[in-house]
């Protein structure tokens, strides 16, 4: 199997992983953001069907064989890993980057989703914490929200990531796991509160997780999720409906209520105003030889836009509580 066929696995189980209908017009926007713009995505797609791993389905969808399945998921956990443990060690080295994060995110630290300040002070400053709290946090990177939120509640803080450089995660009373967030109860975890950002994508089995994390008792989520469908032709825009997401459909499934925050608006701002800062750090970038971390981010930002100008995409943090507790902090 060549690289640009496992790439085409890789979007193919990170569109499913929302829900997403898998159709060549579909696959081509994220495909593109890869770096594979000039391939012929249908000539790679049978090549794929005549090794068994995908087929075109009666209603124009491709879909993936059992074998193909089975290899999607693990083109999709090891190719996860290795491209975001390039780009958080990159990011967090670059001091461009850090100033272009300040000025976004207004805090200068190495963030890489679609948490806006207004997001981020709601995590440092609503959540009810306490220095008796466990906090987990699921995909945390380099652990930049984790150790703020340790640092200023006292509390202990559990991060699990894939990344290769769990040494920079390590900081004060927070304890790094590198694993698989499928396989956090393998770890005897016990936290009383959850904190996953932008991270959901990366289970292949999202109503599992949701269960795991419901068998913690005295457990509270906080859950950020963005919602796109990359398909022009796809009118139907339920899915971008806070009850109709992927992530919705799981916590129903496991019985579990939730309060929603829309945060849609935000990332459409955060896309926009991405778009208008970056520029203004291209020299540094460039001096630091990042161009490609740069371009990275100019095309992730722009994909964004036009996702939010086309009517697209969606965004909401779902907090679910198991006992309780308050779902904000009184300021």
């Amino acid at each position: 199997m060549t690289d640009t066929q496992e790439a085409i696995l890789y979007v193919i189980a990170s569109l499913q992983n929302q829900n997403q209908s898998i159709t060549l017009d579909a696959l081509r926007q994220p495909f593109t953001l890869m770096g594979y713009g000039e391939v012929d995505i249908a000539e790679q797609l049978g090549g794929l069907a005549e090794m068994g791993l995908v087929y075109l389905s009666v209603d124009d969808q491709f879909r993936l064989t059992e074998l193909g399945q089975t290899e999607a998921n693990r083109i999709y956990k090891i190719k996860a890993r290795e491209e975001f443990s390039s780009f958080i060690e990159r990011a967090s080295a670059s001091p461009a980057y850090l100033d272009f994060c300040r000025e976004l995110y207004g805090y200068r630290l190495p963030l890489f989703n679609m948490m806006d300040q207004e997001q981020l002070d709601f995590v440092f400053n609503s959540i009810p914490l306490s220095g008796s709290d466990i906090v987990l946090d699921l995909g945390c990177g380099p652990a930049s929200i984790l150790n703020h939120l340790v640092n200023k509640y006292g509390c202990q803080g559990i991060g699990i990531d894939q990344i290769d450089w769990p040494e920079a995660a390590m900081e004060g009373s927070v304890f790094y796991i590198q694993g698989d967030i499928d396989s956090f109860l393998d770890y005897q975890i016990t936290s009383t509160v959850c904190l996953a950002v932008d991270s959901l994508y990366f289970t292949t089995d999202l109503p599992a997780l949701i269960s795991k994390l419901r068998s913690i008792p005295q457990n509270r989520l906080y859950l950020f999720y963005s919602q796109y469908i990359f398909d022009p032709g796809n009118k139907d825009q339920s899915l971008l409906h806070a009850d109709h997401t992927r992530l919705a459909a799981a916590l129903h499934q496991a019985g579990l209520s939730y309060q929603t925050i829309d945060y849609s608006t935000n990332e459409r701002m955060l896309y926009e105003n991405g778009l208008k800062i970056l520029p203004k750090y291209r020299d540094l970038f460039e001096a630091e030889g990042n161009m490609r971390l740069y371009e990275k981010n100019l095309q992730e930002y722009s994909m964004g836009k036009d996702l939010y100008d086309r009517g697209m995409a969606s965004r909401f943090l779902y907090v679910v509580l198991m006992n309780d507790s308050k779902i904000f902090r009184v300021l």
